[in-house]
C-alpha cells in the first residue's frame, strides 16, 4: 500500500491531531478472513483505518467530518478503509440530503455486525440518507449502520444506504436498523448489485427498496425483518423497470410490524418489471406480483397471518410460475382472501400463470385455496388445497369467475388437484354478466371431506346461471368422504335430460 504524501508516522500523529487531510492512493484488495459470527474482524492487510482521520467511535462525538475525509481519500486511490469496533455518531451539515457521500472503486469493511456500528446523530433533517453510495465495484461488509429511530422526527425518506449510479456493488454481513425510511435503497442505475447475509429490521418504512432503473440484483441469505411497510419493495415508477431479480435463502418476515406485503415485484403500467427469481425462501407476509413478467415464486414457506392473499398477480403480468410452495393462509376475519388470488381489470388482466405442486393451506372458512377473476389464462395443476373444515356458503378450494365483457377469460385447467375441506365448494366457476370463460378443464383431480361434520358438500360447481362457461371438459376426478354431489350446474348445452354431455364422464366414488 502507498500513502500519497504522508508517512505511516505522519499519519499517526494526524489521527493524534484529529487531522483530516490524510489521503490514501491505492491498496492491493486482498480480502481479509471472515471471522466466525461474534469475533471482530480484522483488517485486511494493508488497509487504512479511519481513526488515522481522526475518527473516535466512542458514540458521542460527531465522526462525519473523519469519515468523509476517509471516503474522500480513499476515492481517489482504489483503497480499502477499516472501521475498528465502537459506536461512530454521524451527523449531517445543515440542508443536507445525506451526511456521508461514499464514491467511487472503495472497499468499507468493519469489525463485525456487532462491534462496528455508524449511527445518525440525534435530529437529522428530513430526507437525509446516512450514506449516498455511487461508483462501480465498491464493497461494503461487516458493519451495522442504525438510524436511531427514536432519536428522529418521522420521515419516511430518511434512508440508510442510498445507492444510485453502481455497478457491480457488493454489500455484505451488514445490518441496517433503525431507520425511519428504508434500510437500502437502490434508487437509479445501479447494476449487478449483490447483498449477501444482510439484515434490515425495525425500519420505519421498507427493508430494501429497489426503485428506478435497477437491473440485475441478487439478494441471498439475507434476513427482512420488522420493517413497518414492506420488507423487500420494488417501485421504479414511470418509464423506470426493475429486472433480472434474484432473491434466494433469505427470510422475509413482517413480524407483526407490518401487514403490507412482505415482498412486492413490480413495474408500472407504462413499463413492466420482468425476470424475478424468488426461490428456497421463508416468507411470512403476502407477496404482491403487478404489471411484471417472467416471475418464478418457487420452493418457499411460509405463513401470513396478514388480511391480504399469499400471493396476489395482478393487472397484466404474464408468464407467472408458483411452484412447489409451501403456505398456509393464517388470518382470521378478512373474507375473500386466498392462497393465490389472480386478479384482471379492465384492459389490464393477468395471462399464463401457472400454478403447480404447492401445498396450500387456509385456516378461515371464508378463504380460497385459488381465486383467479378477470384473468386470461391459467392452469392449475397437482397442488394440495386445504380448507378450515367450517361451513361458509360459497367459499370454494378453486374460484373462477369471468368479470371482464371486453376480455375474455380464455382458459382455466385445473389437473391433479387433491381439494379438500373447503367452506362449501370444490371447484367453482360464476359469471358476470356477458363476461365469458371459453374453456374449462376440470380433470383427474381429487376431492375429499374428512371434517367431522362435512362442509364442501359439492364438488363441482361448472356455471351460476349466467352462462358464462362454453365449454368445459369434466373427466376421471375421484370424489371422498362427505362430498355428495359431484358435478353440477352443467354449461348449457352440454347435458341433456338425465344423460351426462361425453365431456363429463368416468368419475370415481370412494368411500
Amino acid at each position: 500500500m502507498k500513502i500519497a504524501n504522508l508517512s505511516l508516522a505522519a499519519i499517526a500523529l494526524a489521527a493524534c491531531h484529529c487531522s483530516h487531510d490524510a489521503r490514501v492512493t491505492s491498496v492491493a484488495r486482498e480480502p481479509a478472513a471472515v471471522a466466525p459470527a461474534g469475533l471482530e474482524v480484522p483488517p485486511a492487510a494493508g488497509a487504512v483505518s479511519v481513526k488515522a482521520f481522526g475518527a473516535k467511535g466512542d458514540g458521542a462525538t460527531d465522526d462525519r467530518a473523519a469519515f468523509q475525509a476517509a471516503f474522500d481519500a480513499a476515492a481517489s486511490g482504489n483503497a480499502e478503509l477499516y472501521v475498528p469496533p465502537g459506536t461512530y455518531v454521524i451527523a449531517a451539515p445543515p440542508r443536507a440530503l445525506f451526511a456521508l457521500a461514499l464514491r467511487g472503486t472503495v472497499h468499507l469493511r468493519g469489525a463485525g455486525q456487532d462491534r462496528t456500528v455508524l449511527q445518525q446523530a440525534a435530529g437529522a433533517g428530513p430526507s437525509v440518507r446516512l450514506i449516498n453510495v455511487s461508483g462501480d465495484r465498491i464493497v461494503i461488509e461487516d458493519l451495522t449502520i442504525d438510524g436511531n429511530r427514536a432519536a428522529q422526527q418521522p420521515n419516511e425518506q430518511r434512508h440508510g444506504l442510498f445507492i444510485t449510479e453502481t455497478g457491480e456493488l457488493e454489500v455484505r454481513r451488514v445490518t441496517a436498523r433503525n431507520f425511519t425510511g428504508d434500510g437500502f435503497y437502490l434508487y437509479h442505475n445501479a447494476s449487478g448489485s449483490r447483498f449477501t447475509k444482510v439484515v434490515a429490521t425495525g425500519n420505519g418504512r421498507n427493508g430494501l427498496t429497489l426503485g428506478g432503473m435497477v437491473n440485475h440484483t441478487e439478494i441471498l441469505d439475507s434476513r427482512f425483518v420488522g420493517n413497518a411497510a414492506q420488507q423487500v419493495d420494488s417501485e421504479p415508477g414511470g418509464t423506470n423497470i426493475v429486472s433480472n431479480t434474484r432473491i434466494t435463502g433469505s427470510l422475509l418476515d413482517s413480524a407483526g410490524a407490518s401487514k403490507d406485503y412482505a415482498l412486492t415485484c413490480s413495474g408500472t403500467g407504462g413499463a413492466k418489471g420482468h425476470d424475478w427469481t424468488v426461490t428456497h425462501n421463508t416468507i411470512n407476509g403476502p407477496i404482491f406480483i403487478v404489471w411484471a413478467d417472467h416471475v418464478t415464486i418457487a420452493d418457499n414457506t411460509g405463513t401470513n397471518t396478514t388480511p391480504k392473499s399469499f400471493i396476489t398477480v395482478d393487472r397484466s403480468s404474464s408468464d407467472i410460475e408458483i411452484r412447489h410452495n409451501k403456505l398456509i393462509q393464517a388470518q382470521r376475519d378478512a373474507p375473500f382472501q386466498a392462497g393465490v388470488y389472480v386478479v384482471g381489470t379492465q384492459g389490464s388482466s393477468p395471462e399464463r400463470v401457472l400454478i403447480t405442486d404447492n401445498d396450500i393451506e387456509t385456516t378461515y372458512e371464508r378463504g380460497y385455496g385459488v381465486r383467479a377473476t378477470g384473468a386470461i389464462s391459467v392452469e392449475i395443476t397437482n397442488n394440495r388445497l386445504r380448507g378450515a373444515g367450517r361451513p361458509a356458503a360459497g367459499f370454494a378450494g378453486i374460484y373462477l369467475r369471468a368479470t371482464l365483457p371486453d376480455r375474455d377469460f380464455r382458459s382455466a385447467v385445473m389437473r391433479g388437484n387433491t381439494i379438500r375441506n373447503f367452506g362449501a365448494l370444490g371447484v367453482s366457476v360464476v359469471g358476470n354478466g356477458a363476461a365469458k370463460l371459453l374453456s374449462v378443464d376440470v380433470s383427474n383431480n381429487t376431492f375429499e371431506d374428512d371434517s367431522a361434520v362435512p362442509t364442501m358438500t359439492t364438488a363441482i360447481s361448472l356455471d351460476d346461471g349466467t352462462g358464462a362457461v362454453q365449454h368445459a371438459q369434466v373427466l376421471d376426478n375421484t370424489f371422498r368422504g362427505g362430498v355428495r354431489e359431484r358435478v353440477i350446474n352443467y354449461p348449457r348445452g352440454m347435458r341433456g335430460g338425465d344423460e351426462l354431455a361425453p365431456e363429463i364422464r368416468d368419475h370415481r366414488d370412494h368411500k
